[in-house]
This record gives structure tokens, C-alpha cells and sequence, in this order.
């Protein structure tokens, strides 16, 4: 471990007797008890054909990736056109990733910067913190960085319902606020010594957060007025994310539990069933998809878990051993994207397929999708490929357009599934 990096690990106040890291913008720097926890551990089954892996290249563009190097994957975001943003937290790097699974990457101007929270802006740029060197940086689709002081260092970021980006200074116990021109402002809570980690833009409104250490939900207003809500359990709340109904949704690394906010400050709790102590599971970023669910992180156990509206909970064992799953996003199509801190990648879960029948053809999402990934997703799926259908003449490369049967429908074993190439 680098002197700078000793010096993050001071910045962002890891609770290491608490077994807590900050595994969502920042890289879980708990090294010790993590690895710990994650080798102690064995994950819940899940087909591995709901999960597709993307290895992050490390090294200077167009050369392989580096045995023994690694990113550290932090944040992550959708962005334009679909693509998934992230940050390199000990790579120094801020990186792009399509949904064909093309990887390019971005320098950062300063060394040891720590890239952590990302998320993309009404200006159609993105949005990041830098722990290391206490800005916030903005990156453009094509890869033009800028970077904007702020007087204390940063870790979750979001887009606000005003306009405006606002992020979280933990040590310094403060909301910030930040133009897309670039104008800071700063709002103390009242709580000394909260620790606000996560934020996320409320559907009232207002941008809400958690305070880990307080045991606290907080609310700010667009003009810096700012609410406290007290969690009943001494629970470190941790991610945060608005669901359905307008409530917010949090999770609650110390209790092992979900939570739920109204907007009017009523809490409710769920706990995450398991048979292992709650520090084992360590549930941590969380998001919502299209259908209405919740889905969050459980780095030290190795899953993804989901929790309906009503409070129903499920969990899912990733594919890669020892992978330490962190931020989550769900896409607008419905795909659910995470990073895998430990081993230095970038996954895509299909819901549709973690629940499905096994021994069933379950059709994959194919759009977009190259032959060569087609086959190898329909190996998986227990189908196989029938009629490709292509233009003629065309030399540049093909993906699916189209396909029949269409995406998660369940058939028989064997069964064969058509595609059109454009």
C-alpha cells in the first residue's frame, strides 16, 4: 500500500473496527478485513448465464492487460448512448465501457487523485469526485476532463432534480453543490461527525443522503435547508436510491438490513435473511430497475440482491470467486450493471435470466450483440442458434438488429432462436 494511498484511507475515515470501507465511490479500503470476509464466505447458486464479465485492460491504450494489475473499479454510471461509465480508483483513471463490451479509458491530469462517485449531468457530461486531490471532475463524452477545487474531499455524486450536481463530504460533514458551470456551494449538517456517504435525487424533489455514523437519513432541499431522520437500528446506512411510490431506499451495512424512507420521514426496515453473521453480507450501493425492484450489493458474501416493493428479498451468487461486487446500476433496458472491486471487472446481470427455470431455453437479450457473443450467449441459455440473416456485401461489423423468439421468452431445451444482422 502507497503512501497515497495510506493518505486516502485517512481522507475518507474508514471505520475498519467496524468492518466498513467505502466500497461504492471509493475503493472498500478495508483491504484486510474484506478479503477476509469474502474468502470466509460462499455465494447462493445463480445461473451463470443471467451474468456476462468484462475483464478492465490496464496499461497504456492497445496493449493487454497487465498480469497482476488491477483498477479497483469505485463508481458507476449510465451515460450517453447507453454506455457505462466508471472510475479507476488505483488506476487514476476514469473509463467507458459499451454494451458490445468495448473498453476505452481516460487518464486523469494528477496523480493519485482516487477518482471515486461518478454520475452523468443535465449537460450530458460526467460527473466525478477525486478524494485525493479534493475536486470534482467532469469528463466529457469524447474524454475532455475539467476539474473544479472544493475545500474538502468528496465520495458519492448525483444528478439533482434542480440542475445541478451535489455530492457528499464526509469528514467535512457537508452537502455540496456544483453547477454544470462550475459554482460551488456547501450546506453544514447539523450532526457532528455523520459521515455523509451516499446521495441520490428524490422523486420530491429534493436530494437525499445517509450518514453513516449518525444512523441517520438526511434530506436537503434545493436551497440548502436540510432534514434529519433517525434510523430505530444502529445500522451505518450506506447506499441510498429512490424507488417506487416516491419512498427512498437505503441499506444498512452494520444491521445487515434494508431500509425504506417515505417522504415524510417514515421508516421501515426489512432484514436480509441469512444464516451467516450480518457482517458477512455488508449490503452496500442500490438501485432501482424498471419493473419496480430494488437491487443492491453484498460485497463480502459475493451477491446482488434484490428487494421487492413489498419487502421480499432474494439474493444471487456472482459467477467469480472472491469478486467483491460494489456499485450497481440498473440500464434503462433493464440490465443490471455492477463492478467487481477484487478482480477487476465489469458485469452485466439479465433479472429475467437470475430467476429462470434451469434446463430451459430462456432467450437472452441479443441486440447489439456480435455472432461470436451470440453463440456463446445461447450456449449458456440452453439454446442454439438457427437462421443468421445478414445483408449482403456489407464488409463492417455485423451485430443482431433483431431476433425471434424475442428476448426472455422460456422454451424447450435445444431450442432455436433466429437472428438478423445489420
Amino acid at each position: 500500500m502507497s503512501s497515497g494511498w495510506r493518505g486516502v484511507r485517512e481522507q475518507v475515515g474508514c471505520a475498519c473496527g467496524r468492518e466498513r470501507g467505502l466500497g461504492v465511490g471509493l475503493f472498500a479500503v478495508c483491504v484486510s478485513v474484506a478479503v477476509a470476509l469474502v474468502a470466509a464466505q460462499g455465494a447462493m447458486a445463480a445461473p451463470a448465464r443471467a451474468f456476462e464479465e468484462f475483464t478492465i485492460p490496464i496499461g497504456s491504450p492497445g496493449t493487454a492487460t497487465l498480469p497482476g494489475a488491477t483498477a479497483h473499479p469505485g463508481g458507476l454510471t449510465i451515460g450517453p448512448e447507453s454506455n457505462i461509465w466508471f472510475t479507476e480508483t488505483s488506476a487514476n483513471k476514469v473509463g467507458r465501457l459499451t454494451p458490445s463490451g468495448k473498453f476505452t479509458v481516460f487518464s486523469l491530469p494528477v496523480k493519485e487523485s482516487f477518482p471515486g462517485g461518478i454520475t452523468v449531468g443535465p449537460d450530458g457530461n460526467l460527473w466525478f469526485t477525486q478524494a485525493g486531490t479534493g475536486d470534482i471532475g467532469r469528463i466529457s463524452p469524447s474524454g475532455t476532463i475539467s476539474e473544479f477545487p472544493i475545500s474538502a474531499r468528496a465520495g458519492a455524486i448525483t444528478a439533482g432534480p434542480d440542475g445541478n450536481l451535489w455530492f457528499a463530504e464526509a469528514l467535512a460533514d457537508k452537502i455540496g453543490r456544483i453547477t454544470p458551470s462550475g459554482t460551488i456551494s456547501e450546506f453544514p449538517i447539523p450532526t457532528a461527525n455523520s459521515f455523509p456517504y451516499a446521495i441520490a435525487a428524490g422523486p420530491d424533489g429534493n436530494v437525499w443522503f445517509t450518514e453513516e455514523r449518525a444512523d441517520k437519513i438526511g434530506r436537503i432541499t434545493p436551497s440548502g435547508t436540510i432534514s434529519e431522520f433517525p434510523i430505530p437500528t444502529r445500522s451505518s446506512p450506506y447506499g441510498i436510491a429512490a424507488g417506487p411510490g416516491g419512498d427512498l431506499w437505503f441499506t444498512q451495512g452494520l444491521a445487515n438490513e434494508i431500509g425504506r424512507i417515505t417522504p415524510s420521514g417514515t421508516i421501515s426496515e426489512f432484514p436480509i435473511a441469512s444464516s451467516r453473521p450480518a457482517s458477512s453480507e455488508v449490503p452496500s450501493a442500490i438501485t432501482a430497475d424498471r419493473e419496480g425492484n430494488l437491487w443492491f450489493s453484498e460485497g463480502p458474501a459475493n451477491k446482488i440482491g434484490r428487494i421487492t416493493p413489498s419487502g421480499t428479498i432474494s439474493a444471487f451468487g456472482v459467477p467469480t470467486a472472491k469478486s467483491y461486487p460494489a456499485a450497481i446500476v440498473a440500464a434503462p433496458n433493464g440490465d443490471l450493471w455492477f463492478t467487481e472491486q477484487f478482480t477487476n471487472k465489469i458485469a452485466r446481470a439479465d433479472p429475467g435470466l437470475l430467476t429462470a427455470p434451469s434446463g430451459k431455453c430462456v432467450v437472452p437479450k441479443l441486440r447489439g450483440k456480435t455472432l461470436a457473443q451470440v453463440k456463446r450467449l445461447l450456449s449458456g441459455a440452453h439454446c442454439t442458434l438457427g437462421k443468421v440473416t445478414k445483408p449482403k456485401g456489407d464488409a463492417h461489423k455485423l451485430v443482431v438488429v433483431g431476433q425471434k423468439p424475442a428476448a426472455h421468452k422460456t422454451l424447450g431445451s435445444g431450442a432455436k432462436v433466429s437472428v438478423r444482422l445489420g
